[in-house]
């Protein structure tokens, strides 16, 4: 019984980190992928509930790793 209660609780805890960490790295729009369309790159973030899609047009390759708003 206390081996079950002890696996719970550790199962219980690591789901909580989990959805802590989800939650953070989505809030900083670390969540992210990108698609290129000639010499245009465009970052679609997605951030809680929403997508977000940021269009570089120079020849840049690499998404920034934050989404910046103003």
């Amino acid at each position: 019984m206390e081996r079950a209660l002890a696996v719970l609780f550790l199962g219980l805890t690591l789901a909580l980190v989990s959805a802590v960490f989800y939650l953070h790295a989505n809030a900083y729009g670390i969540l992210y992928w990108r698609t290129f369309s000639g010499d245009e790159l465009t970052c679609h973030y997605y951030s809680g509930l929403e997508f977000h899609d940021v269009t570089f047009h120079d020849s840049r390759r690499k998404c920034p790793l934050t989404r910046q708003t103003f």
